[in-house]
């Protein structure tokens, strides 16, 4: 069985022991996303207070030469406790190998039945893939998802994060950490806890506090959005050597290549818009006022600048390059994803000085 990728989240909220599949893959290229997901579905699935040996962690080199490895582990009950998790990393032949077998041995039971789940954490993987085809099409498995988040989405688990912990948050908070943040939920998630925690804990009975754009500023500093923000610059200003310099730190930094695509495509979109509403008789000064939240001083004039190179015909343009980047970098390796992502980038960055 599959499920599509705004399904998940429901998916995981609603999951119930006793109603589990036998096996859970969890893949895609948001690598946060996909990691955070399985450790919701461990906990929805063993509860907070498990028996340690409830649980047993299997790296993808254990299962080589080792098809039936995954499925005696899963059979091995523990003393305490009448279920058991076995979480499998990685996506390779030995694990393709490991969870038809598995899966095959609980077909043949004939009366099928499980008191263990499995889950598997890959990263991108194609449609083709067989462990995506095994997990879709067996009965007693469940494929899902992880893309990286679009902007709506980043802004909705910034409010749930900080109602959790009783903060509400002002308006150009919001986008100032909207903009501040990847698309990959696990940086997100470490980047809010480190707002929460600048915040401190907050009674639960009390007013809800509030996050200000003071609070972001200080707590998050500007790192990660100054390595997307010179990224994006160095792009939309042509400048290919120091575009292949910034792509270069966010990946090394651990970025995912999606993430990278989804700031710029979010770029380019206000770009576009400003540029139509200049063409449309509107001040640049005006115009500037799309950019949310609003440019920094000294990003200001670099974004000036781009708006005297591009039009909003060539941002159209960009814009599909990118959207077709995204779409493709879906279906692929984080190696290939990377490439793809390089690849249309430089081509932008190349036609911004036409």
């Amino acid at each position: 069985m599959k499920a599509k990728a705004h399904e998940v989240e429901a998916w995981v909220g609603g999951l119930k022991a006793d109603k589990s599949p036998a096996l859970v893959l969890v893949y895609g290229p948001d690598r946060g996303g996909v990691h955070e997901t399985a450790k919701a579905i461990k906990a929805a699935y063993l509860g907070q207070d498990f028996d340690p040996l409830q649980y047993v962690s299997l790296e993808e080199g254990a299962l080589s030469g080792q098809a039936g490895l995954l499925a005696d582990e899963a059979a091995a009950m523990p003393m305490f406790g009448d279920r058991k998790l076995v979480h499998v990393s990685g996506g390779n032949a030995a694990v393709v190998s490991a969870v038809k077998f598995y899966l095959a041995k609980l077909a043949e039971a004939s009366a099928p039945t499980h008191s263990a789940m499995v889950i598997v954490e890959a990263d991108n993987l194609r449609p083709t893939s067989p462990l995506r085809k095994a997990a879709e099409t067996d009965k007693q498995a469940m494929a899902l998802p992880c893309y990286a988040l679009e902007a709506r989405d980043i802004s909705r688990l910034i409010r749930q994060s900080l109602e959790r912990e009783n903060y509400r948050i002002e308006a150009l908070a919001m986008d100032l950490l909207s903009a501040r943040l990847a698309t990959d939920r696990g940086i997100i998630q470490r980047e809010l806890e480190r707002l929460i925690l600048f915040k401190g804990v907050r009674d639960k009975k009390a007013e809800p506090g509030m996050v200000t754009g003071d609070d972001v500023e200080a707590a998050l500093g500007d790192q990660t959005q100054g390595d997307f923000d010179r990224l994006i610059d160095s792009v939309a200003l042509g400048r290919l050597d120091e575009a292949d310099r910034a792509l270069a730190r966010l990946e090394a930094a651990g970025t995912a290549a999606a993430s990278a695509l989804a700031v710029a495509r979010m770029h380019f979109q206000t770009l576009h818009l400003a540029l139509g509403q200049m063409e449309n008789g509107t001040s640049q000064v005006k115009a500037l006022g799309a950019f949310r939240p609003p440019l920094h001083f000294r990003r200001k004039p670099l974004v000036e600048q781009q708006m005297r190179l591009w039009s909003s015909g060539k941002c159209a343009r960009a814009l599909e390059i990118l959207n077709a980047a995204e779409k493709a970098c879906r279906g692929g390796t984080s190696s290939l994803s990377q490439a793809q992502a390089g690849n249309a980038l430089l081509r932008i960055a190349r036609a911004a000085q036409r």
